[in-house]
């Protein structure tokens, strides 16, 4: 019993090492460029979301056309930061070196 115990933990580990080694595995360049790409522009999605959440909490504070102003201003902020997030994203992946 207390073999196999013992056994459990070594098993696992060694999976471990096998999907580690899977990831070991070398990137061509434009892979690395494209995967660079596609985390930066998740990146500008994740903040532009949370800019517009943090813009839409702080106009729910406020009253009457003061507040439509500031949610048409935090709904524009956020369509401008997509937008730019996905030009971005275009311009990168043009500069990608090519297979």
């Amino acid at each position: 019993m207390l073999a196999l115990s013992l056994a459990a933990p070594a098993a696992l580990a060694s999976q471990g090492a096998m999907a580690k080694g899977k990831q070991a595995k070398a990137m061509s360049p434009r892979a690395e460029a494209l995967k660079k790409c596609n985390d930066d522009y998740a990146a500008a999605v994740k903040k532009a979301n949370e800019d517009y959440a943090a813009a839409v909490k702080d106009a729910r504070t406020k009253k009457g056309k003061e507040r439509a102003e500031a949610m048409k201003a935090a709904s524009k902020s956020k369509t401008d930061a997509l937008t730019a997030a996905r030009k971005a994203k275009a311009d990168c992946v043009k500069a990608a070196p090519k297979k």
